[in-house]
């Protein structure tokens, strides 16, 4: 079979970013400006913002057309995407144009592009800042089948892609109705603040920062995993392990003194990506992130799964969208989360909601089994065409 490189079937440019400080690049602009957050499935048809001509002409920033593949190349690599709409992004982003559609489909170089993304991550450890340059991802090769052998396995990924959508559809209804049903149960707290009791995060629940001096601890490869709001897989309910850097066991002896991890347990962000909880398995052996908080639900005082929905209320939104806007760099640290008051309705209310949660739970599981089954056939068939 043919292989080509990347570089010598497209074209590649990477984005850029009209300065912020000009009004005249931003106000009113009308032209879409993509970010890595905008990439979110195959395709990219929306932005979150828009920049004037005069920000195109007076920056990096490139005019890509519709049909454009996208690739993440830097922070958050190997994400892709296929622009359904002619826009510009940063330099985050490269964009690819084929040069000979009669050779290449474009949807054949999506799938190419996603095989890659443990091998991009792999290749840039170590990297003080996680990016891979663009005459690596110009050297990649890729096998060139017949442009009909191309459409044909097209068809088959297609296929499988498509259920893998459908469960993922499934779980985040099915996210959608615990959070339908919090609100049936206990009201929403922006408009509802005299429904019950109020008391602080504090007062139910004990917060521990899990590494006070905030320094990352040095990488060891043979060591344990280091584990922040990053390697939490909000799709799957699953920490990747994996992908978290390795420390020494000597971190995990330290953290050990000053907590133990119980079932109910769960983390927020504290910089950068903050809020946005997520439950952490207990018996594993791991050690967590300076850049998170360890939420510990007090028995007797709160129910764990209604302090968690808590944290994903329009409610908590609200507080994390004031903070974010306070600062260039939002914190979320202990002290904050301890005063931050909540609605603190009957514990009998929240183990009713407990049980409803736990129902849809199993639901939830049932749709992850299927789920697993169809990524292991995708993963199969991805290495099946593209090794």
């Amino acid at each position: 079979m043919v292989v080509k490189t990347i570089g010598e079937l497209c074209n590649i440019v990477s984005g850029g970013t009209p300065s912020r400080s000009n009004e005249e690049f931003w106000n009113e602009g009308t032209i879409p400006w993509i970010k890595i957050g905008n990439i979110k499935g195959k395709y990219v048809n929306e932005a979150d913002e828009y920049i004037t001509q005069a920000g195109l002409d007076g920056s990096s920033a490139k005019m890509l057309v519709r049909g454009t593949v996208l690739y993440t190349i830097f922070a958050t690599l190997g994400e892709v995407g296929i622009l359904g709409i002619d826009a510009c992004t940063n330099q985050a982003i490269a964009g690819l144009t084929i040069k000979d559609r009669n050779q290449l489909n474009t949807d054949y170089l999506y799938y190419y592009l996603k095989s890659k993304k443990k091998y991009v991550n792999k290749i840039s450890r170590g990297v003080a800042q996680n990016n891979i340059n663009m005459s690596m991802l110009k050297s990649f090769e890729l096998p060139l089948p017949e442009i009909s052998k191309q459409e044909k396995i097209v068809a088959s990924l297609d296929k499988v892609f498509a259920i893998i959508n459908d469960r993922q559809h499934e779980l985040q209804k099915l996210d959608e109705l615990i959070k339908a049903r919090f609100v049936e149960m206990f009201g929403n707290f922006v408009y509802e603040r005299d429904r019950w009791n109020v008391c602080k995060i504090g007062d139910v629940a004990d917060t521990i920062d899990p590494q006070p001096s905030h320094r990352t601890p040095p990488i060891s490869p043979d060591g344990i995993p280091y584990v922040g709001i990053a390697e939490c897989n909000y799709r799957t309910r699953y920490i990747d392990f994996e992908k978290a850097r390795k420390v020494g066991q000597n971190v995990l002896r330290e953290h050990t003194k000053r907590y133990t991890l119980d079932e109910g347990d769960f983390i927020i962000g504290k910089i950068g990506t903050i809020g946005k909880p997520f439950f952490i398995p207990a018996e594993q052996t791991y050690t967590l992130s300076a850049n998170t908080v360890l939420i510990k639900p007090i028995k007797g005082k709160v129910v764990p799964q209604y302090l968690y929905a808590v944290f994903q209320s329009e409610y908590m939104d609200r507080i994390i969208d004031a903070e974010k806007k306070s600062t260039s760099q939002p914190a979320f640290g202990i002290q904050k989360v301890r005063r931050i008051e909540i609605p603190m309705p009957p514990l009998e209310l929240q183990k009713q909601f407990e049980t409803f949660v736990a129902q849809a739970d199993k639901s939830k599981v049932a749709v992850q089994k299927a789920l697993e089954k169809e990524q292991l056939l995708f993963d199969s068939l991805m290495q099946k065409y593209f090794g």
